[in-house]
């Protein structure tokens, strides 16, 4: 007889055609899991483009049948063109100049802090723009390796989650739901296109089968269905638990050195300040009280080393022993006490008000920094150090009179190498700092005259979307171009303009004093902070406030206009204009939280837990996921209009049931595998297996087929008997397995 039907080549050319199609549909929906992370409309276009062009290549190359290898070789080096392109953009875009894999380096910094400390949706930036075109060229390479040089299109999920997972470890708050359904989609998309392109495939050669061939194949089948099954699902269930578990940043030891002393690297406390500041919730991450009228700064760490790349924490060794003194503080001071009660804070630093020398927490779990007397815990779960913690802290801060301090010099620390201005400050920042300070000579009025001129809200405004970190671009920026930022850029432009003037200055990071309630004060998120502290001959390390929006300088830093040198710093474009909407909103004091609105909080937490709720409905809507698409390809390939295509399909469902159940189908001709199907069917399914095997060879074989609606439905009606009886029969795969997690979407060619 004469084999009428389409080779098996014309299904491998409808897959070279469309499923670097359906790739790039995939991506560009899994891509939607970006969105709630970044705001730019430009890196859609960007995304869209890597992805076409790379599946282009892919398209074109298969067409004239190039090697697979060669294929991903012309699409690496696409995507290594586009990433140059588009990292060129970005070091012109922010100002990064030199060689270019210096640059790629520091372009590589920048991008990381962004993704890193900056509050979700991120504004547009180069960066990211840069480092999401190598990734989404990476992932789309990837895909096409996986779907049709491998032929496997289940293990596309490791592409799609690839992406998945970058807002999810760049973003502490909640992934939304549907960003989870858009990748699941984009997985079922190219699982549904594959078994559709795979069901116009057959062979023509009869394939004698071994019974060692059929059972590495059956194993390896399992093994990929019940991986591929089961990812969705696993993922959603991870999703659910993660988003039980509460958050908040907390910085890392890199060197641990538990219940001893010795020398540690802290990571940067600096990291999770952005989204802390722009964390909408109301409720305290600590309170305290303290004889203090205006409240306390509780600091947690300083930052003292200063490179071209920011600010930073200096290694150091850590002690036991709590300190005798305050450095440099021979001038007025008062001690006192503070209770605080730590409620929503995971820290390994401890919040202590400067200079803090004693603690009731002790030191066998934690230990003190004798450079920055800041207080750092030891203990194995130092990551969660301060949960649930009560102490106490003894401090003593200097007191300054504003006329005393006004006459006192630069101080000289211990190390005074730690403080020294590096050689490569940018010239325009040390010519800006000098035309600030003016004439004057005396380093506190040279320190308040720097601190009066960030202060000006004619000339900068607060914004906690401003691009983050403190390296000598951002900073340039910001005193130069923008004038616009935060209090880590307040704070850091003033401590490295008050070392190019020789005063010795460090970043310090912790908590404003927040709003009073009652006997005690409470303290939020979005009221962490950064301040520059000075050192000063009789006071030691002095805090000064150059960020205007979030609160008053101390009364010792305000300059004495009698005593002021005139200062011959440039007038900024944005000098005369007044004050910003956000400036002035966020110069109000935040209003303390009513007993009311504690008590409605308190009920929100203990009420319904709506987040988990929902979770569990997108679970059990995934967990439904392969039984729907598998009743999809069922529906599919019993109602296709030509009868040829019907008759096939028909055996197709056939042997998908057969896979469902976890019984061995060998690689041969459907009369092979009706003879060896028939023994495991009782008589009367028998009969209907035998009736579908011969259509599917007269659609394979006969000139032509003729079936009205009467033979389609006798058709239909014999597929469901053999469906019945596999599911009363023993079988490896129960049947409600079977019908949940069907083998055959991911396992094999069907003939």
């Amino acid at each position: 007889m004469t084999d009428r039907s389409t080779p098996s080549d014309s299904a491998t050319r409808t897959r070279v055609v469309v499923m670097p199609i359906v790739i790039c549909v995939a991506i560009m929906l899994g891509s939607l899991c970006f969105l709630p992370i970044i705001d730019d409309a430009l890196l859609w276009v960007v995304m869209a483009a890597v992805t076409i062009i790379v599946e282009a290549i892919s398209a074109v190359s298969r067409r004239f049948n190039t090697p697979a290898g060669v294929i991903h070789l012309w699409q690496l080096l696409g995507v290594l063109a586009m990433s140059y392109g588009a990292g060129l953009s970005a070091t012109r875009s922010l100002g990064i100049a030199g060689a270019w894999l210096p640059a790629l380096k520091e372009l590589f910094i920048h991008t990381s802090t962004v993704l890193r400390v900056s509050p979700a949706p991120l504004p547009p930036d180069p960066g990211v723009r840069w480092i999401l075109t190598v990734v989404i060229g990476l992932v789309s390479v990837l895909a096409d390796l996986l779907v049709i040089s491998l032929a496997n299109a289940a293990w596309s999920l490791a592409a799609l989650l690839s992406m998945y997972l970058i807002p999810a470890i760049t973003d502490t708050r909640d992934a939304p739901w549907w960003a989870f359904v858009a990748m699941a989609s984009a997985y079922l998309l190219i699982l549904l296109a594959d078994q559709l392109i795979d069901s116009r495939q057959w062979t023509r050669n009869v394939i004698h089968d071994s019974a060692p061939t059929t059972r590495l194949h059956g194993a390896s089948g399992a093994l990929a269905g019940m991986g591929t099954v089961f990812a969705i699902p696993a993922l959603a269930l991870s999703l659910v638990i993660g988003s039980a578990l509460p958050t908040f940043g907390h910085v890392e030891i890199v060197t641990p050195r538990p219940h001893g002393e010795g020398p540690i690297q802290l990571t940067d406390p600096t990291l999770d300040l952005q989204k802390n500041l722009n964390d909408p919730s109301s409720a305290p991450v600590l309170s305290y009280t303290s004889q203090a009228k205006d409240g306390e700064y509780l600091r947690i760490a300083s930052l003292t080393k200063l490179d071209a790349s920011g600010w930073h924490l200096n290694p150091t060794d850590l002690t036991k022993e709590q300190p005798q003194s305050v450095p440099g503080l021979t001038g007025p001071s008062s001690t006192h006490k503070i209770d605080v009660t730590i409620r929503h804070l995971d820290s390994e630093y401890l919040p202590a008000p400067y200079a803090p020398l004693s603690s009731s927490v002790g030191t066998s779990t934690w230990s003190w920094d004798p450079q920055t007397l800041a207080i750092v815990s030891t203990a194995t779960n130092r990551a969660e150090a301060t949960r649930g913690l009560d102490y106490s802290v003894q401090a003593t801060e200097p007191e300054p009179d504003a006329f005393t301090f006004e006459k006192t010099a630069a101080g000289t620390p211990d190390d005074p190498d730690l403080y020294a201005l590096p050689d490569d400050v940018p010239e325009q920042i040390i010519s800006l700092t000098h035309s600030i300070t003016g004439s004057r000579k005396n380093t506190v009025a040279q320190a308040t005259a720097i601190q009066a001129w960030l202060r000006d809200t004619r000339r900068f405004h607060y914004s906690t979307t401003a691009p983050p970190g403190t390296g000598y671009n951002v900073l340039t920026n910001f005193l130069t171009d923008t004038h616009s930022g935060y209090c880590i850029h307040f704070a850091s432009a003033m401590a490295l303009m008050a070392r190019i003037e020789g005063i010795p200055s460090r970043v310090s990071v912790g908590f404003l004093p927040g709003s009073q309630n009652g006997a005690q004060r409470l303290v939020k998120a979005s009221q962490m902070h950064a301040w520059p502290e000075l050192y000063f001959q009789n006071y030691g390390w002095v805090r000064f406030e150059p960020t205007a929006a979030v609160a008053q300088p101390p009364a010792w830093t305000v300059e004495n206009p009698k005593r002021a040198a005139p200062s011959t710093a440039p007038q900024s474009p944005e000098a005369n204009r007044s004050p910003s909407p956000s400036t002035s909103a966020s110069s109000q004091a935040s209003p303390a939280p009513s007993p009311d609105a504690t008590s409605h909080d308190s009920d929100h937490s203990s009420g319904v837990p709506w987040t988990v709720i929902v979770w569990i409905l997108v679970v059990t809507v995934l967990l439904c996921v392969p039984m729907l698409t598998r009743m999809v390809v069922r529906r599919w390939r019993l109602h296709r209009d030509d009868p040829d295509a019907f008759a096939r399909g028909a055996w197709q469902e056939v042997q998908a049931c057969w896979i469902d159940h976890g019984l061995p189908l060998a690689h041969a001709t459907s009369r092979q595998q009706c003879q060896e199907m028939a023994g495991e069917l009782p008589e009367q399914a028998r009969g209907a297996l035998e009736r579908l095997c011969l259509l599917d060879e007269r659609a394979r074989y006969a000139p032509s087929i003729d079936l009205d609606e009467r033979d389609r439905d006798k058709v239909v009606d014999d597929v469901e008997t053999v469906r019945d009886a596999l599911a009363q029969q023993p079988s490896r795969r129960p049947h409600w397995l079977a019908v949940w997690m069907p083998a055959s979407l991911v396992r094999g060619r069907h003939r």
